[in-house]
């Protein structure tokens, strides 16, 4: 239970006919209302904390059914626990605690962090034990939400009925006293135009006219006048509309608070729920299978409740394992966040959630509608596509398509105030109301405190039902969201991403998180392969190691806006999971080699053969390796050099395909390829510039849209040859800005039509947003970018106001432009964000912001982004595998193997193998995981290491079927793909 404030305290008058003679303002209405809140805290008494250390409390106290404990002026976030169980949250918004009938020890655990992240010096406070008036309780709030109502329309007729309703209920309701420990609770609780505050100083003296009013009834009688005046007025003006209502407490697994506070705020919130679920009858929805999980360890007892709950469906479920980015995450990302999620839910509750809930999440890729499917879900809600700075999103209900073709329901909730943390003020009932765009169909509310976590309180719920007897607005329904998503219809139409137009800045905020989640991801990748096929695949490993990943995948974290203390764990797991998962590969890659020896072989856990450089033994070497295999190492050799020349102001590079012209500053001012016979650049390009950027409050999370108005060039100091050896021509340059400095070694190989840019950065200046820009000789309309599990196209060009916006997007391992018969791929290793122009791009290196975390990009961080022109469209180059090549090196082992060279896995056709693993349920299957990235369709031949006697098609979760052709001969499978199909195919020999 929490109490209403009013942030509008102007003195408006409503203008009336001689027959409303009794009809007050407003701010004489909210006096008297303040006054009668005040009467409602019967009883009163100042009770004492028996402290038992500095953030632990208790006392003893007696319910009698109507009881509260009342904190004022506590310091920290705080766990109620009921007799030794946890029971309630004590934060600025859960202020008054219930107390069941009977003798009870009411403890209080505290946490020095403050709702959203401040530190304090922790203070149990103030504590009061009252029993509550539920009538004068009710009285004050329905009259709190008429109030909101008059202030909210426009309608003068409106105004003037709901102020004489509440007039005439008021003068039943009339004052008499109140007592000093009434106004001091009052003074803590609430701000309004009645200044609490300075009266209860006044009253310095023990005064006897300052006592409680015992006159109750006429607050039961004011109470009910006030109810059939408003149904008079519903019968005047009707009911609006209907709003079915959810309970929610959005909690962000660690962002201006580490991760374990939010342990303990999901502790606090799912204690707050389960009391308020067993007194109130509404539905609340939790997402995050890692919080159950958490409850599970740390309170088998509540875990057990909240099973009851979701047994009755009360308590409704949502997928993934947090609310996790859903741009930079890849897609076997994705599929183990349904994966582990659903399996979870389905082994502790007996079911699988049914709604993919991401109210918050910053943006969403195209290929998610597909991937929830194949997770289990019938359903996609959102609220955060109504941040948009620049256009309005035009549906609340739609059909999601995905690039295949499919369909998922999908609902943006929450346009207005309040947004996914509402509070069912009337004015917020209002605003989303008037906001939403398809009113035939049920309107979604989500109400509860979140980011911090709490959820809904006792207001929330009698505001609620406020709202079904006010005219004019929604007819409520507290069903909750399965229920509603049985209950829409969606008709409206939306293919590709949700872009954000806002939060652009995530994309590049700490460097290192980003590099470090893509390295894990590949790391994985490579641990799960090898020891699939070595057959030492250890499944609770292999689900702990990507349990850490998912976690660090939630959304303030990945995108480098969470504070340092989290940076702090999030990296030292991530670079644990890289090494576990590395030690992993190379045992398993040592006993597919015969155990440890003196011969080196080189490993490709890609599903095509490569030829490519490999560094040994400190000097570059090409190497020819099977799919998925294996190959003693023995240098391919390379026939034609690449050489280095200069004059005084330039770097002449040429090879087999380019001659380069590089100026001393680093910058590229012409790359020639001989093949083609063209220019590729149409301008001077990897152009560093350095840009402003001081966006406000969200500093990590924003690029300004006039970020390019003030930047500076960054030119090389100076340059050196590190190589020029005929295999590799590389050069090295030093650029220096204010404290900052970047060395970058430009290399260019002998045969390859590959040109790596190797990039350190040593960023000390903040407030900085860090682009290298190419400008290519390029006739082009689209870019293409790779997105899980896929590939999407976008304009270039700002012919639109959404256009315009998406000047700042989404990429993972590369973005691509191109002719008919020719183009250029931008490859990296780390990089997330990107201005596309035209025909030109600025990948974004670095930003360095102050807040959250103000040691941003401190770290010394080194990546890889390369250029590479090509023959053909981005289709014909293969360029999807060149991305998956610059990101997945080979790895080298010594081991004692007869065999010159092995293949594994063969795959045919455009499909991608992402992931090799040991099925979830069969320990004797392997599942492989393929999509289809060209929009074709047709059939794959898989060889495998083994004769097959079986092969089944399925869902992420492995756990259904999904019709699909599969013919087995032998080793071989044959499978039937459709256009951008995601493939799980569980395999058993």
């Amino acid at each position: 239970m929490n109490l209403f404030i009013f942030k509008n305290h102007n003195f408006i008058f409503i203008y009336f006919y001689a027959r409303s003679v009794f009809m007050r303002t407003l701010n004489e209405l909210e006096a008297r209302l303040i006054l009668i809140l005040g009467n409602s805290f019967r009883n009163l008494k100042q009770l004492r904390w028996n402290v038992e250390n500095h953030n632990k409390a208790y006392l003893e106290v007696e319910g009698k059914g109507n009881s509260y404990l009342v904190i004022v002026d506590h310091k920290g976030s705080g766990l109620i626990r009921l007799n030794g169980k946890p029971y309630f949250e004590l934060d600025r918004y859960h202020t008054l605690i219930p107390i069941p009938f009977g003798s009870h020890k009411i403890s209080l655990e505290l946490s020095n962090y403050m709702d959203f992240g401040e530190k304090v010096d922790i203070s149990p406070g103030i504590p009061f034990y009252t029993e509550i008036d539920s009538n004068a309780y009710r009285l004050y709030i329905y009259g709190s939400q008429v109030l909101d109502l008059v202030r909210s329309i426009n309608d003068n007729e409106v105004k003037e009925d709901l102020g004489n309703a509440l007039s005439k209920a008021l003068r039943e309701a009339y004052f008499e006293s109140i007592s000093k420990e009434q106004l001091f609770i009052l003074s803590k609780l609430i701000r309004t135009t009645l200044d609490v505050s300075r009266m209860v100083q006044e009253i310095e003296d023990p005064l006897e006219v300052y006592k409680e009013d015992e006159n109750r009834g006429k607050y039961e009688r004011a109470l009910n006048i006030l109810k059939s005046e408003l149904s008079r007025l519903v019968s005047k003006y009707g009911k609006r509309g209907e709003l079915i209502g959810t309970g929610h407490a959005h909690i962000d697994t660690a962002w201006l608070w580490p991760f374990d506070e939010t342990r303990r705020k999901v502790l606090r919130t799912f204690s707050t729920i389960l009391t308020l679920l067993d007194k109130y009858d509404f539905h609340f929805i939790q997402s995050a299978a890692i919080y159950y999980e958490w409850i599970k360890t740390n309170s088998p007892e509540l875990f057990e409740r909240i099973k009851e709950k979701v047994k009755e469906g009360k308590w409704e479920l949502a997928a993934l394992y947090v609310e996790s980015d859903a741009n930079m995450v890849s897609g076997e990302s994705l599929a183990r966040q349904f994966l582990y999620s659903q399996r979870f839910y389905l082994e502790n509750f007996g079911r699988i959630a049914d709604i993919l809930w991401l109210p918050d999440t910053f943006g969403f890729s195209a290929s998610l509608p597909q991937i929830a499917k194949l997770g289990g879900v019938k359903a996609f809600a959102t609220h955060k596509v109504f941040w948009n700075d620049t256009n309005t999103f035009p549906f609340n209900i739609f059909k999601w398509i995905a690039p295949n073709g499919e369909q998922l329901p999908a609902v943006t909730f929450g346009h207005g105030k309040g947004g996914y943390n509402s509070d069912f003020s009337a004015s917020s009932v209002l605003e989303q109301y008037n906001n939403w765009v398809q009113k035939d169909q049920p309107m979604l509310y989500s109400y509860g405190y979140g980011d911090g976590g709490g959820g809904p309180n006792e207001d929330m719920l009698i505001r609620a039902e406020a709202i079904n007897l006010l005219p004019i607005l929604p007819k409520v329904e507290l069903s909750g969201v399965n229920s509603y998503i049985r209950k829409i219809v969606p008709v409206e139409e939306w293919r590709g991403e949700l872009y954000l137009e806002t939060h652009r800045g995530v994309l590049t905020s700490h460097s290192k998180m980003k590099l470090l989640n893509r390295m894990a991801e590949i790391a994985l990748r490579e641990a799960e392969l090898w020891s699939t096929l070595a057959r030492t695949y250890d499944k609770e490993v292999f689900t702990r190691l990507w349990k850490i990943v998912l976690k660090d995948q939630f959304h303030d974290v990945l995108p480098g806006s969470a504070i340092k203390d989290v940076y702090k764990v999030t990296y030292q797991e991530l670079e644990e999971v890289i090494n576990t998962a590395n030690n992993i590969a190379s045992e398993a890659m040592l006993k597919l080699v015969g155990g440890r020896g003196d011969k080196t072989f080189v490993f490709n856990s890609l599903s095509w053969n490569r030829e490519e450089y490999l560094e040994v033994n400190g000097k570059l070497v090409k190497v020819s390796v099977p799919s998925v295999g294996f190959s003693l190492l023995e240098p391919v050799e390379v026939k034609d050099r690449v050489v280095i020349s200069e004059n005084n102001n330039e770097y002449l590079i040429e090879n087999k395909y380019y001659k380069i012209r590089i100026g001393r500053n680093g910058e590229v001012l012409s790359l020639f390829d001989k093949e083609a016979n063209r220019e590729v650049l149409g301008d001077k390009s990897n152009l560093l510039v350095a840009y402003e950027n001081i966006p406000g409050w969200a500093d990590a999370w924003d690029i300004e849209k006039g970020f390019e108005y003030t930047s500076f060039e960054i030119k090389a100091s100076s340059s050196e040859i590190l190589n020029n050896d005929g295999i590799v021509a590389s050069i090295r340059f030093t650029y220096k800005f204010r404290k900052s400095e970047i060395i970058q070694i430009i290399r260019v190989y002998a045969d390859s039509r590959r040109i790596d840019f190797i990039t350190t950065l040593r960023m000390k200046d903040r407030e900085l947003l860090l682009k290298s820009w190419f400008y290519f000789d390029l006739n082009v309309e689209k870019a293409v970018s790779d997105i899980p599990f896929g590939v999407i196209e976008r304009f270039t060009w700002t012919n639109t106001s959404w256009d315009k916006a998406r000047f700042e997007v989404p990429n993972q391992k590369f973005v691509d432009f191109s002719e008919s018969d020719y183009g250029v791929v931008l490859l990296n290793n780390g990089k997330y964000g990107a201005t596309l122009r035209g025909s030109s791009v600025g990948l974004s290196l670095t930003k360095t912001p102050i807040y959250p975390d103000p040691s941003t990009d401190l770290e010394e961080i080194t990546f890889v982004y390369s250029l590479y022109p090509h023959l053909g469209d981005w289709k014909k180059a293969d360029v999807v595998k060149k991305a998956y090549e610059l990101n997945v090196p080979l790895r080298v082992v010594n081991g004692i193997h007869e065999v010159k060279s092995k293949s594994f896995i063969k795959v045919s056709d455009k499909l991608i193998l992402e992931a090799v693993k040991v099925a979830e349920d069969d320990s004797n299957s392997i599942v492989l995981r393929l999509y289809e990235y060209e929009n074709t369709r047709g059939e794959a031949i898989i060889e495998l290491p083994f004769n097959v006697t079986e092969a089944r098609s399925l869902d992420l979760l492995e756990l259904n079927e999904v019709p699909r052709e599969i013919k087995t001969e032998g080793n071989r499978i044959r499978i039937k793909y459709k256009n951008r199909d995601i493939l799980t195919i569980s395999v058993r020999g």
